[in-house]
Parts: structure tokens; sequence; C-alpha cells
């Protein structure tokens, strides 16, 4: 994985001391857990096998991780790269033992398009520490994000609308019809087809909000865009005389069409999405306008 020395000094600096999982692409089954630093990454990058120092293993397991990675390597992949837990003390070697002894005693099964929290109605938890920002996450999302360029300036008014971890609950929609749920999936950050989550990501970013019609309309702002972790992950276009207010609730919402294609959507949303202005201290609102100098 060859990405920018300043990116990867970015995301060296974010995991801090880490644990994570090597997993064979061809059946998302785990064949190695290691641990690792900042250090480790800026100094050796993020080769699968370099990611744990020489003195963390045995020579035969050394030999046995290097034998598995090739072997990958000879049928055309690269190893999985899954971080479990980041930005931890001394106890990133607790954490990573507690892994190996859960992938050493429960049965493992091949699964297809397996994604960080793929399994969550599994457990009867509902408390997460992942939603802290330290949680289990591939290593190539986790780039992407800091790979991605700042939103330039030249941008049309946008209204950007930041959508935090998904959360199951039915209810209407502007316009007529229900949604399952609300925020963000966390199997939506490795969507090649961006059309075949438009829908639900649309209806998640279309209600319902605390916005005035009137400043958007005031503003020139015609499409809205979802950020989830501070990148832009989709674009879409405000139907025109679409608003409706929730009269117990005091919110709006309104209807939208994807846009997945063109100069627009390059601009805005891209391959891997663009980097979202950081909000002022103490700013908890779940929307701003774009440009900035618009608000002043």
């Amino acid at each position: 994985m060859r990405i920018d020395r300043n990116v990867l000094e970015q995301v060296a600096e974010h995991l801090g001391n880490y644990v994570y999982m090597l997993l064979d692409p061809r059946t998302s089954v785990p064949f190695y857990v290691g641990k690792g630093s900042r250090t480790r990454v800026a100094s050796h990058g993020l080769e699968a096998e370099a990611l744990s120092a020489v003195e963390d293993e045995s020579a035969a397991e050394h030999s046995r991780k290097i034998k598995a990675i090739h072997d990958i390597r000879l049928a055309g992949f690269e190893p999985d790269i899954w971080i479990l837990r980041h930005g931890m003390g001394s106890d990133y070697t607790h954490v990573e033992a507690a892994a190996i002894d859960l992938l050493s005693t429960f049965l493992v099964q091949p699964a297809h398009g397996l994604h960080p929290l793929a399994n969550l109605d599994q457990l009867t938890n509902v408390r997460r520490e992942s939603s802290k920002g330290h949680g289990i996450e591939t290593l190539a999302n986790i780039v992407a994000e800091f790979g991605a360029p700042q939103l330039g300036s030249q941008t049309p008014p946008l209204l950007l609308i930041t959508l935090k971890p998904w959360v199951d609950l039915q209810e209407p929609l502007p316009g007529g019809g229900t949604r399952a749920g609300y925020g963000f999936r966390s199997k939506w950050l490795s969507a090649n087809d961006r059309a075949l989550i438009a829908p639900e990501l649309g209806d998640s970013v279309r209600a319902w909000w605390r916005i005035d019609p009137k400043a958007v309309d005031r503003l020139g702002v015609g499409h809205v865009v979802a950020v989830h972790r501070g990148v832009t992950r989709g674009l879409f276009l405000i139907r025109t005389g679409s608003w409706e207010l929730d009269a117990e609730t005091g919110r709006r919402g309104f209807g939208v069409d994807p846009v997945l294609s063109g100069p627009l959507h390059d601009m805005i949303v891209g391959r891997y999405g663009y980097r979202a202005p950081l909000k002022k201290r103490g700013d908890i609102s779940a929307f701003t306008y774009w440009p900035k100098q618009q608000e002043d």
C-alpha cells in the first residue's frame, strides 16, 4: 500500500498503539493477530508483514505469517488489514491476547463481502466502544479518510449534514413512506457501488433537522452533502418545494435526488470523498453551510 508520506505520518499518529488482524481476502478469515505502535507505522509503512516488531514474534510464528502472506500474493491478492483497536496505552498487549484467545476458541466461517461490524445482531449488546472512534475498522478506510483532500471553496453553495453511526428506528419520511433508521451504516464505508446505497443514504440525510428553509433559499443552496467522520460521502439535489415541517418536533425534512456522477459530483465527493471543514469549538449542530464565507 503506497501512500503519501504526509498521510502516512498522520495515520501513524492517529493509530498510536494498535492491535490488528490480517485476513485472507478470498475467505475473509483472519490468519494473524498482532500489535504495533505509531513508530512502527512511521518507520516501516503499512505492509502487512511489517506492522509488528520482529521481537514481538517467535521465529516460527513469523515464518508462518510470511508464508500465509506469500500464498495470498501468489494467488494475485493482498492480505486485508483490519485495525481492532487503536489509540491505546500499554493495555494493547492485553487486547491482542484477548483477540487471539477469542479467534482460537470459536469457529470462524468464510464469508463473502465481510465488513467491520457486519453481524451486530449476533450479540445482545447495545453499547460499543467503537462509537468513541477507536473501534474496529479496515486500515484501507482509515488511510482513505486521512488521504482525502480538503473540500474546495469554489463549490456552489452546499448544505453539509454530519451523520453519526446508524440507529435502527422506523419513522415516516417527508412526502410519504418510512425509513428503517438514520445515520451512516458502517458497511457503506466499503461500498464500491454508491448507486446501491444512495436511496437509503438519501433517506438518512433528508430528515429530520432544525433547518430554516428560508436560510437555505437565501444562501442559494441547491444541494445537500452527507458527511461522516469528517469526509463527504454522498451528494444529493434538494427537490424544489419539497420541504415539510413535523409540527410535533419542529424539525423539517425534504426530498432529494442522488447525484452520482458528473463534474459537480467529482468536485464534492469524487472517488474517495473530500475532507469537510472542521467545526468551531462548541458547535454541536448536525449541519453547516459551505463555503463558510456565506455565514458571515
